[in-house]
């Protein structure tokens, strides 16, 4: 019967790792889509003036 238990730990510490590093890419991926918005929309802040110029 301890034989079926045996690799439970390393069952629950694999799967565990496989849960956190998918959360790490999701919030990554959603904090760099966040940022890149955020730096296009400054960047066009910066650039309106210039739309009229010609440049």
């Amino acid at each position: 019967m301890s034989k079926k238990n045996d690799n439970y730990p390393r069952k629950v510490f694999s799967t565990s790792i496989a849960v956190l590093c998918a959360l790490f890419v999701a919030i990554t991926s959603i904090l760099y889509i966040l940022y890149k918005g955020w730096s296009a929309k400054l960047d066009f802040e910066k650039w309106k003036d210039y739309d009229e110029c010609g440049i």
